[in-house]
């Protein structure tokens, strides 16, 4: 996040100091990142949201300048979504609107669901819920070995993890598209990503439960995404009880190829 209006600041938050940036003023909106990129992820929907809006980016525990328990080896998506409202608290952000992706869009969808005074909305892109797929278990089978694939033939075992990562969820373009700085700071998270891949399957849902959501929420696929990314978007949407679905020309990296579609999935649901 950049421009001549940003601030940095770190707060605590379960017991963790998480680093944060946030630019403009308004209503509070919670950018919260995915696995292996932090919070410059959001850069440009930092800016395509614009100085009327209050957008707060902050590095999950173990990114960036954050801090994480040691020893550090599991999380879970629920002391993701605990570190996130704990932020909001801390920076009187509520009731914020959530945009989150991957593995962020499951906490989005997580503080929506058990912090409904914090959080009144959310923007849920690609978010990691293969269970609702049939072939989720083998996605995610294929994804492992390919991690293990890069670790085992790179020099940095954890860099070669990772962009095996952006590789198979991303494609090639995920390179050039984070750049250089975004791309050295993946390559230097590796304990947070390690950790990062065991915290999906622990977000239990009922689907009963999601059908009870009626706070306005709009989830977002890449139309250039990966078949099964699209579909567990779908199915979400069509369980969610107000959800809109949003398909722009993009893969995976939503945030950084359809910035401007990611801003106005959150004026959209800001305004209802």
């Amino acid at each position: 996040m950049t421009g001549a209006t940003a601030r940095t600041g770190t707060v605590e938050s379960s017991g963790l100091e998480l680093h944060y940036a946030e630019q403009g003023h308004g209503e509070a909106v919670l950018l919260v990142h995915g696995t292996a990129v932090g919070r410059e992820l959001w850069r440009e929907v930092s800016s395509a949201l614009g100085e009327e809006v209050r957008s707060i980016a902050y590095d999950r525990r173990a990114y960036g300048d954050s801090g994480a328990p040691e020893p550090y080896a599991g999380t879970t998506v629920g002391e993701q979504t605990e570190d996130a409202a704990g932020l909001i608290e801390a920076l009187d952000a509520a009731p914020a609107v959530a945009c989150g992706h991957d593995l962020g869009a499951l906490v989005a969808l997580d503080l929506l669901r058990r912090h409904p005074g914090l959080v009144r909305a959310a923007v849920l892109i690609e978010p990691p819920l293969l269970a609702l797929s049939a072939t989720g278990p083998a996605t995610v089978s294929a994804l492992r070995e390919a991690i293990e694939a890069g670790a085992r033939e790179a020099e940095d075992s954890s860099a070669g993890a990772v962009d095996a990562y952006l590789r198979e969820m991303a494609g090639e373009q995920a390179f050039d598209e984070l750049g250089a700085d975004r791309l050295r700071a993946a390559r230097s998270a590796g304990r947070a990503f390690a950790v990062d891949l065991g915290a999906p399957p622990t977000f239990a849902f009922g689907r009963r439960e999601l059908r009870a959501i009626d706070a306005p929420v709009v989830v977002i696929a890449g139309s250039r995404s990966a078949p099964i990314r699209r579909e567990v978007a779908r199915a979400l949407a069509d369980l969610l009880g107000s959800a809109t679905l949003h398909e722009p020309d993009a893969g995976h990296l939503v945030p950084l190829e359809a910035p401007e579609a990611v801003a106005s999935a959150v004026a959209e649901v800001a305004a209802q």
